[in-house]
């Protein structure tokens, strides 16, 4: 039996199409059309304590190579080494009264509270701001600031209470202390987005116990525009709506 040739087609390759820049500016902000502000959460940064589940590796939260005293995004998980710290811009400030149910019913927000007027309600104890049917009330200070990080720059919050209260109403101070004179001679507090601070963690402790707290020190004025430009667009794009639903994310431990 003679032997078949076989001629063997080959099918021709299909080039692979790639997406250009102008392909998707196009389509530019498609899908996103019913996403409002009360639809996202600011990111936060937090200080890893610790017995933080992010330094545990038997725990859901842990992240690798995070350490007690760093800092850490709540959303990405980029952390950063606290002693060092990271540079950021303030862009706004916004004091809650946040409700909470004690531990042992349960936990957990019940309810922001904006007019400090709740604080009336309340009497002191075990150290908490307790009203009468037994909920506490955590006075956090939250500052909305812009992390820069080489070419980037990050919108992000910082909320702090307790302990953390003091160096909030000291970088307040600073920001407003700030003195500069116009082209006309007259004195002005410029924006508080118009100067960089470091932000650093540093150890510190009382009689219940210790933990890493804020450090926070003034850097000098915002070199770019650009920068400036967008922490100012930042700042007005707060809104109660925004703030909000980013409290309701704080969860801050009550040193």
């Amino acid at each position: 039996m003679e032997q078949e040739n076989i001629e063997l087609k080959q099918e021709p390759k299909q080039e692979i199409a790639t997406i250009s820049a102008e392909d998707l500016s196009a389509d530019a902000g498609a899908g996103l059309e019913n996403v409002t502000p009360e639809d996202l959460i600011i990111p936060q940064l937090k200080l890893v304590q610790k017995n933080s589940p992010m330094v545990d590796p038997n725990e859901g939260g842990y992240i690798q190579g995070v350490k007690v005293g760093d800092i850490v995004n709540n959303v990405t998980g980029e952390h950063y080494d606290g002693e060092k710290g990271i540079t950021v811009v303030p862009v706004a400030y916004r004091r809650v009264f946040l409700e909470f149910q004690d531990r042992d019913v349960g936990g957990g927000l019940v309810q922001i509270h904006s007019n400090p007027n709740v604080l009336m309600n309340t009497t002191l104890r075990n150290g908490k701001d307790t009203l009468e049917g037994g909920n506490y009330i955590q006075t956090t200070a939250n500052h909305y600031i812009i992390q820069l990080e080489g070419d980037k720059a990050t919108p992000l919050m910082v909320a702090m209470a307790s302990t953390q209260l003091k160096k909030s109403r000291r970088w307040n101070s600073i920001m407003a202390g700030i003195r500069m004179n116009d082209s006309k001679g007259e004195t002005f507090t410029p924006a508080s987005y118009s100067h960089t601070y470091q932000l650093c963690s540093t150890p510190e402790k009382n009689s219940k116990g210790s933990w890493y707290g804020w450090k926070i020190d003034l850097v000098g004025r915002v070199g770019e525009v650009s920068v400036y430009n967008q922490a100012k667009t930042f700042a007005q794009s707060i809104t109660t709506e925004v703030e909000t639903v980013v409290e309701k994310e704080v969860l801050v431990e009550a040193f």
